[in-house]
């Protein structure tokens, strides 16, 4: 049938075109979450910078530094200062990893983009409409306007769902890296558990920056998981900001929190089990969230097998 083939032409025209917007946007929020990075990259570097002076200005002679000295706050001062610096260096590692996944990501986008013709694509969706246009004059003039909305609510169901099921992949990804990043923890804690309450000794410290090593590198994971998953609820327009928003603003900056006095041994323990309750609540708000997507996604289905009934119902009088 002419119409049928003129409405599958159009669906796919029509998707490709949201697909090219969706892209756009992931672009222009892509860069802007890049340009972030670069700042805080070089907010941290300065810091690092003001902590060496002061470290080389405790280094040099003066009579403040002998007393220090004499009186032993000299090596707490340096101590102190030493900590925040191995933090601050932690920070920026993480900052530049972000920086360079979402650069990944970004590329990604970009060579997609490359793919499609925008004007191509919108001059070939004009005729196809013309051409619609053209057969409900001559066909059904009585139900045109009735079969144009039909369509156009079922277009929009058919892209909703796409997009819902990306959202629902990239929600999964999120929590199959905090389940993993939950696990890390959970071995370093017991690690942490043993050398600093317990007295374990050279081999359970090293052990337990073997594992907070490790943490990291899941942590990281977890945090871009969660930042595309993110990126792609942002494209499900048509939902409740409020019954989609996922709170992992605290989870996506954890890694400052986490690594702050992270050399401090007694506050390693603490900062473990903050850590792992973070992560627990997260992961919370990403299972309800992907709930909720379900169920929309259920409700989508049956609406657009609703518009499909009705558009049968109008078409099957001119067959």
């Amino acid at each position: 049938m002419v119409w049928e083939q003129l409405q599958t032409e159009q669906e796919n025209i029509y998707l490709q075109l949201k697909k090219l917007n969706k892209l756009q946007l992931k672009d222009k929020t892509l860069e802007g979450q890049i340009e972030k990075s670069e700042h805080e990259i070089k907010v941290y570097t300065e810091q690092l910078n003001r902590i060496k002076e002061k470290l080389e200005h405790l280094e040099s002679f003066s009579f403040i530094n002998l007393y220090r000295n004499l009186t032993g706050k000299q090596d707490e001062i340096q101590e102190e200062e030493t900590g925040k610096a191995a933090a601050l260096e932690l920070k920026i590692n993480e900052a530049k990893l972000m920086k360079q996944d979402l650069l990944k990501d970004l590329q990604n986008i970009k060579q997609e983009l490359n793919q499609f013709n925008e004007e191509q694509l919108k001059r070939q969706l004009e005729m196809i409409i013309l051409k619609k246009e053209s057969w409900i004059k001559e066909n059904q003039p009585e139900k045109a306007q009735q079969l144009q909305q039909l369509e156009e609510s079922e277009l929009h169901c058919k892209n909703l769902l796409i997009e819902i099921e990306e959202a629902k992949s990239a929600g999964e990804e999120a929590l199959n890296q905090l389940y993993n990043a939950l696990d890390s923890l959970q071995t370093a804690s017991s690690y942490s558990t043993w050398d600093t309450f317990l007295g374990g000794g050279l081999l359970a410290t090293y052990l337990k920056h073997e594992k907070l090593d490790e943490s990291e590198s899941k942590i990281h994971n977890a945090q871009i998981a969660l930042q595309r998953f993110k990126n792609e609820l942002l494209d499900i327009e048509e939902l409740d900001a409020k019954n989609l928003e996922v709170t992992t603003d605290g989870f996506v900056k954890f890694a400052d929190y986490f690594f702050d006095d992270i050399f401090s041994a007694w506050s390693i323990h603490s900062k473990i089990s903050s850590s792992k309750e973070q992560i627990t609540r997260v992961t919370g708000d990403v299972r309800n969230t992907l709930n909720k997507l379900k169920k929309k996604q259920e409700i989508v289905d049956k609406e657009q097998l609703i518009i499909s009934d009705k558009k049968n119902a109008i078409l099957n009088i001119t067959k």
